[in-house]
């Protein structure tokens, strides 16, 4: 009995992954294009439900109760003379971000298993594996993506480019609605072709972070779901709407990215990388590793389909100048006009053998 059978056997409720709480010492990594770094981070998880969207939910304006903003002043490095934030636009909820550093942001997401057999139509993201040494030997990287169009799949940039060491990766593998303990058959496609912003290949900034792939089946009509993009005109589009990230995370606490899941969370700022660039909306979240390329999900009131408005880069930074990572938080490409258009007029390709 290989070890899929073995664990059905012993879990035929399919209730293997379940958690009822984490340990506060759990691992969590960072994201990195070459692989996993650990993190000890805390985070919690809660008992599995069926996903359910809120419908273009406006969310309340709330911030932290006034006597502990009056009270803290992280930024207060100099003894009163400290650098003001800068690079960030505040959410409605949090009009102060700095006051983000005073509690953990656990209280602000929601993360759980996704019961793809109440909705199918998520069966459209899968798990990214990626090959990035010629030797077939190394251990294969992995991530998330989505299947956008009859035979495209969206991902972020890293995971297709690696600007450390100015490499393509070598080989790519979608495997739609993942499910290691699933004993249905696997949907699998070889991504063929990919194009990416050309400013990435330069500088790895979060707004050209994304990647649309060329596979080399039909694999919106195998599947039979996709989840088209969404353009998003403004970043209040994030205060008025609840967002769910949806992937594959890839550490211990989400059972190494064996099952899909999914985080809801709260809109904290948008991060910018200078001058007139885009701000990058940053989200409450307990995911990390594996997390890079999972759709930004709402749906559209009308039809009642789901749309991605976005999709994981990194973690984001509550203090850009003195750049700490926030391990509770995710960053995605703000999926503007200009991105759009830079996806049409000033990209470049890459073929995958």
């Amino acid at each position: 009995m290989n070890p899929k059978e073995r664990r059905r056997a012993q879990y035929p409720d399919n209730s293997y992954g379940a958690s009822n709480g984490l340990d506060s010492n759990a691992e969590h990594p960072f994201l990195t294009p070459r692989g996993l770094r650990l993190q000890m981070q805390g985070s919690r998880v809660d008992s599995v439900v069926p996903m359910s969207m809120p419908e273009y939910q406006v969310l309340p304006n709330e911030s932290l109760p006034v006597e502990l903003i009056q009270n803290i002043d992280p930024f207060d490095f100099d003894h009163g003379n400290s650098d003001p934030v800068i690079n960030l636009l505040p959410s409605a909820k949090f009009p102060r971000p700095e006051s983000l550093s005073a509690r953990p942001l656990t209280p602000y997401f929601q993360t759980q298993l996704v019961d793809q057999r109440q909705s199918p139509s998520l069966l459209a993201i899968g798990r990214l594996f990626i090959q990035y040494h010629a030797d077939p030997r190394y251990e294969l990287a992995s991530g998330s993506a989505w299947i956008t169009g009859r035979n495209t799949i969206a991902t972020c940039a890293h995971n297709v480019y690696d600007f450390t060491n100015k490499l393509w990766s070598r080989a790519l593998q979608f495997h739609a609605g993942y499910d290691y303990y699933s004993p249905r058959p696997e949907w699998v496609c070889r991504v063929k072709r990919c194009y990416i912003p050309r400013g990435y290949l330069a500088n790895p900034a979060v707004n050209d972070d994304i990647a649309i792939c060329e596979v080399d089946r039909d694999i919106a009509d195998i599947v039979g779901a996709s989840i088209p993009i969404r353009p998003v005109e403004k970043n209040d589009f994030f205060d008025r709407n609840a967002i769910a990230i949806v992937g594959y995370p890839a550490s211990s606490a989400f059972d190494f990215g064996n099952q899909m899941w999914q985080s809801v969370g709260d809109y904290l700022f948008g991060q910018n990388a200078g001058g007139d660039t885009d701000y990058a909306p940053a989200m409450a979240t307990s995911f990390g590793g594996g997390a890079s390329g999972c759709p930004w999900l709402v749906k559209e009131p009308f039809t009642g389909e789901y749309v991605a408005v976005g999709v994981t880069s990194g973690h984001a930074k509550l203090r850009y100048r003195r750049g700490e990572s926030n391990l509770m938080s995710l960053v995605s490409p703000f999926f503007g006009p200009r991105l759009m258009q830079r996806l049409e007029t000033e990209r470049v390709h890459h073929d995958f053998v």
